[in-house]
Parts: C-alpha cells; structure tokens; sequence
C-alpha cells in the first residue's frame, strides 16, 4: 500500500471518529509513514501545539 493510500485511510478513520485531520496532520502523518521523522517526535510536536500536559498522557500504574 502507498503512502498516500495509508494516509486516506487513517483520514478516513480520524473522520469516522468525527475527529480533527487538517494538513498538518497530515503532513505528520506522512513524514512518520515515510521514516522522516520518528513516532516520538511527530506525538510530542503535537503534544507541544495543543499543549497536553505530560501528566495528561501517563496512565495510573495502580
């Protein structure tokens, strides 16, 4: 499969969910689809943007 066919894909499904997919979504998707930048980095570029908290996205350990 394509890159451009997995990113339709994942919009399409962000869409289901009735969740945001804009071009920089897209554009993030695409890079870490592509190996340009890692997983880790395209999360925590976002984290940054929407700014969530760390804590936010720790689960309990209890």
């Amino acid at each position: 499969m394509t890159i451009d066919r997995k990113v339709s894909s994942i919009e399409s499904s962000f869409g289901m969910e009735s969740m945001p997919f804009d071009t920089e979504c897209r554009k993030r998707v695409r890079d870490v689809l592509a190996k340009k930048v890692s997983v880790e980095d395209a999360i925590a570029e976002l984290n940054r943007k929407y700014r969530v908290s760390v804590q936010k996205n720790e689960r309990s350990r209890v």
